[in-house]
């Protein structure tokens, strides 16, 4: 009981010389407003001053939004490289994503169906992917973070020879490549 109330006594006493210095520095910041001075403090709240808690928190956040960055595909039309009216809120979706993590880079793959010769659909894939990065680089989206890579008809998503199968595979796949802040992995 006598260790315990030394430990409070010891922990006002910090806590008085942590506010008797942080008065003192107040005051030679005569220029401030009080507005001012306690925005900057919000604003110094950053990483280092996060709870575990919250970082864990975070990291799920960053975690989950990624994933769902990364498996919704964008799909095109039978012998297209236009994005289509219904893909765009995907797209939209990612460059928030991306704007929200402006360090993470990514490629994008374009795919097509097996129709078609092995040259012509590298070329198709390669207007696929290509149409998704210029779309993304549309709404701000940096280009210099996107790569681009044409599979063709090399890795369909669905084996099966028919028009459901090759509506799956004419798609743009998009995979985080890089820049992956630090501790959200």
């Amino acid at each position: 009981m006598l260790l315990q109330g030394s430990w409070k006594r010891l922990g006002s006493v910090m806590l008085g010389v942590a506010l008797l210095m942080a008065t003192a520095g107040c005051a030679q910041q005569a220029g401030k407003s009080d507005e001012s001075v306690s925005s900057a403090a919000a604003a110094g709240r950053g990483e280092g001053s996060m709870t575990e808690a919250e970082r864990q928190r975070r990291r799920a956040a960053f975690q989950s939004g990624m994933k769902a960055f990364e498996d919704a595909l964008v799909h095109f039309d039978f012998d297209k490289s236009d994005i289509r009216p219904d893909m765009r809120p995907i797209l939209d979706a990612k460059a928030k994503f991306l704007a929200e993590f402006p360090t993470i880079r990514i490629q994008v793959e374009g795919h097509c169906d097996e129709r078609g010769t092995v040259q012509y659909n590298v070329a198709l894939g390669h207007r696929r992917s290509q149409g998704a990065k210029d779309y993304l680089a549309s709404l701000g989206v940096d280009a210099s973070r996107i790569d681009t890579v044409s599979y063709g008809k090399e890795r369909p998503l669905d084996p099966r020879r028919n028009e459901l199968a090759w509506s799956k595979n004419r798609r743009a796949k998009f995979n985080v490549v890089g820049g992956v802040p630090a501790g959200m992995n």
